[in-house]
């Protein structure tokens, strides 16, 4: 009988505490980013209606559209779990994949556990084609699919005005010279299923296809600190390319290709007190006479401009009671911080010691020093609390084309990397990081999709270095740009690896560095991206160090990232 009341009370504190883990889970269910699911996707030709399962903490979704090269071609920020979507840009017989993330308050992120894939049947207008008409010559256009399976139609329009339309009949379209010889003209060519127009084009006689293109920042008149240069600008469209071009009074010192809306100018180029005029034109192909262009002029200030404070924990989880300090990368200046959301250049207190974080707060600082510009305002929104689990995107080179010093032992880039992230990825996992890794088989944009998709705290990227004349030696550290969220963890895995470095001269300290958008694995496409160049694999000393030091160096890199997140 006393056997029977033990399994019987047994049995009811099993349930009891089942049911207790159940309603916690219930009741905790709009706090936590759940696993979930797209319901159902139909189509429209290139229109999309897209239905997903509810996650209860999502602030918001974004929707995101990938080609077969794993490049995103298409995002949507939603509230709504149902989103029409249209994507105008795919193209016949190609691969696609629609992916759906959630995001909490804080930022971080899950998403849907179904991806849906795709490729699309419906006839369009190939790549081929030129989108300029030439006065006096029919226009040839090309149409790729199959134009046989449905009655198709063609329809040749200007300005909403219907010039022509007939039965599409093959995978050529001869457009008549007639309908622009002589004119500025702007044509709109579509295919048509029934009412439903499934691709459109634009054709283009003495105007340009490129749009107006309008430099954003800086603008003209500025006096800008002594440091580089963010470079951001609008319009453009349908260009095929960007040229930059840097002038000093009439003397052109700089020109190079760059990516649509935004580059990094670097200070070296430029110098103090001195004017300059920057030119963005916007190309299509070798037409000249259709680029569009604009500029700028400033004027660098006469100042050296500070480096901004960076701290030694990660606010997005911080546990209660921590102590908190902030780090001042500059030789001289005087930190300055507000714990309210303030400025700190006008109501900042004195940096003295270590802040201790009990609540939710926005902490600004900022470093000054009279004879130098201020460094920028940094902000930490820090929120008091612990993270179950943290994970970690490796991506170690794949670049086994970069030999190294043969007589050190070292190989290539890819095999030395790839060596040395085995320690590393072994050191987090044994203090439970969940971590995943890249394919040496794939490429950038499939890393940077993974690492987006598996919704990591941490993309790193770890590289050793070389230079053109192989001279070059020390370590330096890459994030997107000065006010990136990674910047802290950076100061702090650059520092941490001087810290066993071999050579203590200040050149060895080549220091954190700022990609704005060139490099992948750190651009805003990664939510929290670090790339490492550990030392040079083309100068002897360095690619020893590297050889003779494998662990050591992946094991601190591995401390640095358990203690800036507090994992014991």
């Amino acid at each position: 009988m006393k056997r029977i009341i033990i399994s019987f009370t047994a049995v009811l504190l099993t349930f009891i505490g089942v049911t207790f883990a159940v309603s916690a889970i219930l009741l905790n269910s709009d706090k936590i980013l759940n696993s979930f699911s797209i319901i159902s996707v139909d189509n429209i030709a290139h229109t999309f209606n897209i239905n997903f399962e509810k996650v209860g903490a999502a602030s918001y979704y974004d929707v995101v559209v990938y080609n077969d090269l794993n490049i995103e071609v298409y995002s949507k920020n939603v509230n709504k779990t149902n989103v029409l979507i249209d994507l105008e840009m795919i193209k016949y017989n190609e691969e696609y994949k629609i992916v759906i993330y959630a995001y909490d308050k804080l930022g971080d992120s899950i998403s849907n556990n179904n991806p849906y894939a795709f490729t699309y049947l419906e006839p369009t207008f190939s790549l081929e084609n030129d989108i300029i008409l030439v006065d006096n010559e029919d226009y040839e256009l090309l149409i790729d699919g199959d134009i046989n399976k449905k009655n198709y139609l063609i329809r040749l329009s200007d300005n909403g005005y219907k010039l022509e339309e007939q039965k599409l009949s093959g995978n050529t379209y001869i457009i008549d010279n007639k309908y622009y010889t002589g004119l500025k003209q702007k044509l709109e060519v579509e295919i048509i299923d029934g009412a439903v127009p499934i691709a459109k084009m634009s054709l283009y006689n003495k105007i340009s296809p490129v749009s107006d293109i309008i430099i954003n920042t800086p603008t003209t008149g500025d006096i800008l600190d002594y440091n580089d240069i963010t470079l951001t600008y609008t319009g453009g469209d349908n260009a095929t390319s960007y040229l930059l071009e840097i002038y000093k009074g009439n003397r052109l010192i700089k020109d190079t290709i760059v990516k649509k809306n935004k580059c990094i100018i670097s200070s070296s180029l430029l110098e103090k007190t001195e004017e300059y005029t920057i030119k963005i034109k916007a190309l299509y192909k070798e037409y000249k006479e259709y680029t569009k262009e604009t500029s700028v002029s400033f004027t660098m200030n006469e100042k050296d401009t500070l480096k901004p404070v960076y701290i030694d924990y990660y606010p997005k989880y911080i546990k209660a009671g921590t102590e908190v300090a902030l780090h001042n990368p500059n030789k001289d200046g005087t930190i300055y911080y507000t714990v309210d959301g303030s400025d700190p250049i006008t109501s900042g207190n004195k940096y003295r010691s270590s802040i201790t974080i009990n609540d939710n707060m926005t902490l600004k600082a900022v470093v000054m020093e009279p004879n130098k510009n201020n460094s920028i305002i940094s902000e930490f929104d820090f929120n008091v609390g612990t993270k179950k689990k943290y994970s970690v995107y490796l991506s170690p080179s794949n670049q086994d084309g970069n030999l190294g010093v043969a007589s050190t032992g070292y190989a290539n880039e890819a095999k030395e990397m790839n060596d040395l992230t085995d320690y590393l990825e072994k050191r987090l996992k044994d203090a439970g990081v969940i971590v995943y890794r890249n394919s040496p088989l794939g490429n950038i944009n499939l890393w940077i999709s993974d690492s987006r998709y598996y919704g990591v705290d941490l993309h790193l990227a770890i590289h050793s270095n070389a230079s053109v004349n192989h001279d070059k030696y020390g370590i330096e550290t890459w994030i997107n740009e000065e006010s990136s969220k990674t910047y802290s963890l950076a100061n702090l895995i650059q520092n941490a690896l001087l810290g066993i470095y071999y050579n203590e001269a200040e050149e060895a300290n080549r220091g954190v560095k700022y990609a704005g958008g060139a490099l992948g694995e750190v651009s805003d496409a990664v939510p929290f991206g670090v790339l490492l160049e550990i030392a040079h694999h083309d100068n002897v000393k360095d690619a020893a160090w590297i050889m003779q030091n494998k662990e050591l160096i992946a094991n601190k890199i591995a401390d640095t990232i358990l203690k800036y997140f507090d994992i014991n």
